[in-house]
């Protein structure tokens, strides 16, 4: 990929522009130029060749949101090795997974079984194994998996929805243009949005959460900790009477925060826009911060 089309993904991921703009910035960087200092004579000027479809990579498609992606999957052809229509195969032995999603939903469940098995109906799939790791990358349309509870895995996806239940490992996810939601894991999770919700239910563990322009709901009856970091998305606690965290909550620049009175806590540190408060014994830290965006902290209704 160009160093010019590196700059517009960049500047996309960073929410400077939107995606339309991204797709007619790459549209016109895929178009011939013409040549330095105006036109020149017949002799001067090689003989004219067909404009070129831009090549893309699948390593770059995890970038690219919904309008930019349905234009370069259009383009892809033979070359992608990949399989269309239904999908469903097992992997045995296998406790690894690496996933990235263009335009489909994304379920992951985990399992007591000591095997991966995947299942989709997409357009294109390609599905490759490296020692104990499956990867998949599937271009429109939905996908399932199924894993070991503590399997390790990474997801990415552009434009749909991603659903985690049931696991307990250490696992990464990244949505661009869609929801996220996670519930009954027990782990260590990595979670970055940039124009979507992330909701966590049920968790225990630590979660290092990011988000661009999302809200964050958080509820939890147990032990947890890690960081909260959300630029103009509200981020909302729902803490249950078993509860165990440190929380250090602070609005970097504008919002406020809301504390439920009736939530047990003790107070560590009070400021404007800042406050630190423990909750059960608080064996683990959990900071949250926003830049533009209140922070909600409540106690969790019975269901």
């Amino acid at each position: 990929m160009s160093e010019e089309r590196e700059r517009v993904l960049r500047m996309l991921e960073e929410g400077k522009i939107t995606a339309e703009q991204a797709a007619r910035l790459i549209e016109a960087l895929g178009r011939p130029r013409s040549a330095p200092g105006g036109p020149r004579s017949e002799g001067w000027l090689p003989p004219p060749r067909p404009p070129r479809p831009a090549r893309v990579r699948m390593a770059d498609l995890d970038r690219i949101p919904d309008i930019v992606a349905s234009a370069v999957s259009s383009a892809m052809k033979s070359g992608f090795g990949a399989r269309e229509g239904e999908l469903r195969t097992e992997f045995p032995g296998k406790s690894s997974l690496f996933l990235k999603s263009v335009s489909g939903d994304v379920t992951v469940s985990g399992w007591d079984e000591d095997r991966i098995a995947i299942e989709g109906n997409t357009a294109m799939t390609r599905v490759r194994e490296r020692e104990d790791i499956v990867m998949v990358r599937t271009i429109s349309g939905d996908f399932s998996v199924s894993l070991p509870r503590e399997a390790r895995f990474e997801v990415t996806t552009v434009s749909g929805d991603v659903k985690v239940e049931g696991v307990g490992g250490r696992f990464a996810l990244k949505a661009v243009s869609g929801d996220v939601r996670l519930t009954g894991f027990a782990g260590e999770a990595r979670v970055q949005t940039v124009s979507g919700e992330a909701r966590f239910v049920d968790f225990a563990g630590r979660v290092e959460v990011e988000s661009k322009s999302g809200d964050i709901e958080l509820l939890t009856d147990g032990a947890v900790g890690g960081s909260v970091v959300s630029k103009s998305g509200e981020v909302a606690l729902c803490l249950g009477e078993r509860a165990d965290v440190l929380l250090d909550l602070e609005c970097e620049e504008s919002g406020g925060i809301e504390f439920d009175a009736g939530l047990a806590h003790e107070v560590v540190e009070q400021a404007e826009r800042r406050l630190k408060v423990r909750i059960g014994a608080g064996t683990q830290e959990l900071k949250v911060r926003t830049s533009d965006a209140d922070i909600n902290v409540r106690r969790r209704k019975e269901d």
